[in-house]
């Protein structure tokens, strides 16, 4: 992947509004019709991870976040629902962050939402293979983190770039999730906002570890296909041969 200078703060007005609308149609539109609450309840997820790696981690979530916001006005759930929406702009952030191989504050946010989860006592009481998908999605960190203490010239050696933006993508909405779940769960929103019984929350833990996985793969392969084109369209545009995006700390 190549890495040049911060876009032009013009181009990145532009990107941020044209992401925030993007954002917003897909965050207006239910995965399932009906289906109003819960982790992902729209299709935000395919792009979240892609406009960090494109625009930066601030850019990113704010994009992200306005467009989250805005998605959420328009296809109206609950109001309790935008206690979590928090959740897609640190996914954006923390991609914007992996792309730029700052995966310290990503592991810092992973640390402390997991810590908070396995402090809180109902969380014994849920079965571990509920977080099963999180849980791989903290190990694919660590391992990202050790990857990339072996570089020559910032080029990671052992893995190529597609499969490079598959771990981004992976690890970012696992911290999607990861927030989500320390909202409803050490947050005890689940009772709080929905009223919800430990068991009850038990028979939700079983199906959200089978549902959430089949977005992360949806996820991955968008930002696989589309990234690569979008940056060289950019490179294109930009006329440099460089990536304007790649090394914006923005």
């Amino acid at each position: 992947m190549t890495h040049s200078q911060s876009l032009s703060d013009t181009r990145s007005v532009t990107l941020v509004a044209v992401f925030a609308a993007m954002i917003t149609v897909l965050d207006s539109i239910p995965v399932f019709p009906g289906f109003n609450s819960g982790v992902w309840d729209s299709w935000i997820f395919v792009l979240s991870p892609l406009v960090g790696i494109i625009l930066g981690p601030v850019l990113g979530a704010i994009s992200v976040g306005i467009g989250t916001f805005a998605g959420h006005l328009i296809f109206f759930r609950d109001p309790f629902e935008f206690f979590f929406i928090l959740g897609a702009p640190l996914g954006s952030a923390a991609a914007g962050f992996l792309y730029r191989k700052k995966w310290i504050p990503v592991l810092g946010l992973y640390i402390v939402f997991i810590g908070a989860y396995a402090a809180y006592p109902i969380s014994w009481q849920l079965p571990l293979w509920g977080i099963w998908d999180i849980l791989a999605g903290f190990g694919l960190l660590l391992v990202f983190a050790i990857l990339e203490k072996f570089t020559i010239d910032g080029n990671i050696l052992v893995i190529r770039e597609r499969l490079y933006l598959a771990f981004i993508t992976i690890i970012s909405l696992e911290l999607d999730v990861l927030f989500r779940v320390f909202v409803f769960v050490p947050g005890q929103t689940y009772w709080i906002f929905y009223g919800l019984s430990v068991n009850q929350l038990q028979i939700l833990w079983s199906a959200a570890a089978l549902i959430t996985p089949l977005k992360i793969v949806i996820g991955t392969l968008v930002s696989m296909t589309l990234v690569p084109a979008i940056l060289k369209a950019l490179n294109e545009i930009d006329g440099s041969g460089n990536s304007p995006p790649a090394t914006s700390s923005q």
